[in-house]
């Protein structure tokens, strides 16, 4: 099952499954989890709302990615309200959620940005957005010695709109 998230847990067969403890790499596991956070929409986890990462819940908001990127909330231009969330709040999602839900991750560090790809155009206008997350911390390995931990993720985002003119 390469390629899908896991954890390091699994169930042995059997008429009375028990619960087993696989031994695994522990940064891959981290990977995991984080990646968890990263693409499950805050508030969409049924058994912790808390769970996951507020971006999603304004991923067709109308933004603009310089105003995003500099922490601007709320500002009006003539054809409404931009930036219902700011980068700030983002990694701020994201870093309450590690320190939750990834103890082993010690001093968690969250930063974003919001980019025009050159990879994906249409025509003159840029058609989507890359978002760039980079996740730093430490992790320890037990016999107090600490290691330094980076994650980046970058994926596409749906177009953001600029400007809207009525």
């Amino acid at each position: 099952m390469a390629g899908f998230i896991c954890i390091p847990l699994s169930v042995s067969p059997g008429s009375s499954p028990v619960l087993l403890r696989e031994e695994g790499e522990l940064e891959k596991s981290i990977d995991n989890i984080l990646d968890l956070i990263i693409f499950t929409p805050k508030g969409s986890f049924s058994a912790d709302p808390e769970f996951g990462f507020e971006y999603w819940n304004h991923e067709f908001s109308n933004m603009d990615i310089r105003e995003f990127n500099n922490n601007y909330v709320g500002l009006m231009s003539s054809g409404g309200v931009l930036n219902e969330i700011s980068r700030r709040e983002c990694e701020d999602s994201i870093r309450e959620s590690i320190l939750a839900y990834e103890p082993r991750l010690l001093q968690p560090d969250v930063k974003i940005s919001l980019n025009p790809s050159d990879k994906v155009r249409n025509g003159n206008r840029i058609s989507k957005y890359e978002m760039r997350i980079t996740v730093t911390g430490a992790i320890d390995d037990g016999l107090g010695v600490r290691r330094q931990y980076e994650k980046r993720v970058a994926f596409m985002v749906e177009p953001v709109a600029h400007k809207i003119n009525i």
